[in-house]
């Protein structure tokens, strides 16, 4: 069993919160629908999502929000044919909030966490350990690997390795019908799509790792941070983005933060 500290779940879990709110929230507004189902799921939304970034009943909740999430990919995107929500940017932030509230996200920045040490201070005992089992992070970095793989393998067919999906993506983005001009940079979308495709298979096989973590951090994040800027991929980067601590030794990230913040530096067993 594996345990250690619960601040990197607590951050990912508020983190994702946020991006729910920001991708879903104006769309899922109660006055937008007539008084019925959706109405009620608009309200079950905005209550459940408040309750996991505040982190009241925090696993519970957050489990609760990854559902109605996933939800706006198999329901509202494949069953009604909605096409913005059949993406995988949509199913990545929903499991990842589904996985999250198996990690002890409750423990660290939350209303249980000063809850609990309000108890504690009362009955004068000792303060609650931020620190839980870290499986459910483990499973994120699952999920994450698989998600590298499969749109690396999915990418592997000579329509995105010759550079034709990236040209035909520039020239609707970019630069329109005088795509004729660029006829012979051809070779530079080629070049690109065989970086994008090496770069997903070894962030795939290379970031779950610690000794080759190090190499391929900030590539990924270059990665996305491309993808943020170049194309609508909404919160998909941000999601990954924030999802890359699940990679990284949390009694690291909590000695880190207690740096920051300027406290004791402490050993943490487990």
């Amino acid at each position: 069993m594996s345990v250690g500290s619960s601040r990197s779940s607590a951050l990912i879990r508020i983190g994702l919160g946020l991006i729910i709110w920001t991708r879903f929230a104006y769309e899922q507004l109660p006055y937008r629908y007539e008084l019925g189902w959706h109405t009620a799921f608009s309200v079950l939304f905005y209550v459940f999502t408040t309750l996991m970034i505040v982190g009241y009943r925090a696993r519970m909740t957050t489990f609760v929000a990854g559902i109605l999430t996933m939800s706006f990919y198999y329901y509202f995107g494949l069953v009604s044919n909605y096409e913005p929500y059949t993406h995988h940017h949509t199913y990545i932030l929903g499991i990842a909030t589904v996985l999250c509230a198996l990690t002890p996200s409750d423990k660290s920045y939350s209303l249980d966490r000063w809850l609990a040490v309000r108890a504690a201070r009362r009955r004068g005992e000792p303060l609650p350990p931020e620190a839980g089992n870290l499986w459910g992070l483990r499973l994120i970095v699952i999920q994450l690997t698989m998600m590298y793989f499969w749109t690396a393998v999915d990418k592997v067919h000579p329509g995105f390795l010759e550079g034709d999906r990236l040209e035909a993506l520039f020239m609707y983005y970019y630069i329109g019908s005088s795509l004729a001009d660029w006829a012979a940079w051809s070779w530079v979308f080629a070049v690109a799509a065989w970086i994008v495709v090496i770069l997903e298979f070894a962030l795939a096989f290379f970031l779950p790792f610690r000794r080759t973590r190090k190499y391929f951090v900030l590539p990924g994040l270059a990665l996305h941070l491309c993808f943020y800027l170049m194309l609508p991929v909404f919160t998909y980067s941000v999601t990954v983005i924030l999802l890359y601590l699940a990679y990284f030794d949390a009694d690291r990230v909590h000695r880190i933060l207690d740096e920051l913040q300027g406290e004791p530096i402490e050993r943490r067993s487990g």
